[in-house]
């Protein structure tokens, strides 16, 4: 099977439990009019997927978490809930929890509680 997530070519682990979730929902804006009257523009769905970790190597976790903390548009492979098969899109960090050293392997350091939420950036559909 193919990884649940791919950011930046990089392929994070499958986490066991509730760990990764993708699912579609509604990119919309809410404006205020001077009325008083509240309107919302909806500009389609977009994908969104959020992945926690509980353990992660050094080798895994440094190249994507410079990817994550770089500020722009990257390219993820995720496996939305609705799919038997993965898809390509460019996505942004909406939320990111850095990590925390949990032990040292030798010398290299064994990272956890990473977590993220990513949102597509464009919509696809309507």
């Amino acid at each position: 099977m193919d990884p649940l997530l791919v950011i930046g070519g990089w392929p994070l682990p499958s986490q066991d439990g509730d760990n990764y979730r993708c699912w579609e929902e509604m990119l919309s804006v809410q404006a205020d009019m001077i009325s008083g009257r509240r309107v919302i523009e909806s500009r389609g769905k977009v994908w969104k997927a959020a992945y926690a970790s509980d353990y992660l190597p050094d080798d895994v976790l440094r190249p994507v978490l410079a990817v994550l903390r770089s500020g722009v548009p990257f390219l993820a492979t995720v496996l939305p809930d609705n799919s038997d098969g993965t898809l390509v899109s460019t996505f942004l960090v909406e939320s990111l929890t850095e990590p925390r050293v949990l032990a040292f392997d030798g010398s290299r350091p064994i990272w956890h509680g990473l977590a993220f939420t990513l949102r597509e950036e464009r919509p696809h559909g309507r």
